[in-house]
């Protein structure tokens, strides 16, 4: 009997865990980066919707001179050298753009300060990018997720399927659109591939499209793709955001002037990792990215499986009983 007890507890916790599987997450990990250049020093800032406790650092560098720690508020600040030499303590890996002497830093914002986990973001940051506010005077956040063909967040995608890039406002206020451009993907290597210039028209036209909405922006990769050597990838976009909806742009024509009815630009960015088709764990994603679909299916297979508990439970009893009244038969008849 104990054992049995113990079997349908493990067949409960199954159950709940595959509840659990089935719902996503409350909320996003979508910090707000900024930077600023002067005397050769890049201030970044980074504000967060809940209060940080992890790490911030250039991606190649987790040293004192290239990092902060979250302290439980909703911003961090750090100054981080544009001229420091290679190997010296305060060079944390800024890249120079000889052709158009700009600098980037390539950053990763952690959510713990020692566990390398999926939440986690990576930039390659510019100076000049600062935030705006909204009707509210709450700092306009945007969230860049990976949706696959059920429109849900992915964070593994099989090689070679169809999948969305969606930005979206955190918190709408109805009076500002939004506009995906200069997005780009790339690796822990430093390679890139560009996919929205910066007036936001495709690159790819083959095998990228864009549709816009008021509060939110879709870019459909028709096929994912992946770096030689790494199964990770990050992509990055500049959302531009403007006083009510965002005007067309006409892709048609040739030139690279920025559209001119953005109030300002934020950076968002996502990673995800992508399976190889050949790899037994692509055949599970469908269960991993979204649950048991449809939810009907998964109701029905707790009911049954509750029903069955049940009459095993009565059969082990009836049992029971018939083994102990055919015992007292057998007693009163040899006696």
């Amino acid at each position: 009997m104990m054992c049995l007890i113990r079997r349908c507890a493990l067949v409960c916790t199954l159950l709940a865990t595959a509840l659990a599987q089935n719902t996503e997450s409350s909320g996003d990990f979508t910090p707000v980066v900024s930077a600023t250049c002067k005397t050769g020093v890049m201030s970044i800032r980074i504000n967060f919707s809940q209060p940080f406790n992890g790490v911030a650092h250039a991606r190649e560098f987790r040293t004192p001179s290239c990092m902060v720690l979250g302290n439980g508020t909703e911003s961090v600040t750090f100054d981080v050298s544009l001229t420091a030499a290679a190997g010296s303590p305060d060079h944390c890996g800024v890249y120079w753009n000889h052709k158009t002497d700009e600098r980037s830093l390539p950053l990763a914002v952690r959510v713990h300060r020692t566990l390398e986990l999926a939440e986690d973001k990576f930039y390659v940051i510019t100076c000049g990018k600062a935030g705006i506010s909204n009707s509210r005077n709450e700092t306009l956040t945007v969230s860049l997720r990976m949706l696959n063909s059920d429109g849900r967040k992915v964070l593994n995608a099989a090689f070679g399927m169809p999948y969305t890039l969606r930005a979206e406002l955190n918190k709408p206020d109805g009076t500002h659109g939004i506009r995906m451009r200069n997005c780009f993907a790339f690796s822990t290597r430093n390679n890139t591939v560009d996919l929205l210039d910066n007036r936001g028209c495709p690159l790819k036209e083959q095998s990228v499209a864009l549709k816009t909405e008021d509060n939110a922006a879709e870019l459909t990769i028709a096929s994912m793709f992946k770096f030689p050597n790494s199964s990770q990838i990050n992509f990055q976009c500049e959302i531009g955001i403007c006083k009510g909806s965002c005007m067309t742009t006409d892709c048609k024509t040739e030139g690279r002037i920025e559209p001119a009815d953005e109030e300002g630009a934020v950076t968002a960015s996502t990673g995800l990792f992508v399976l190889d088709p050949n790899d037994s764990a692509v055949a599970a994603l469908a269960c991993t990215e979204g649950g048991v679909r449809p939810l009907w299916l998964l109701y029905l297979a707790i009911a049954l499986g509750v029903m069955f508990l049940v009459m095993l439970l009565i059969n082990c009893f009836l049992c029971t009983a018939m083994t102990c009244s055919c015992a007292r038969t057998d007693f009163w008849l040899t006696n």
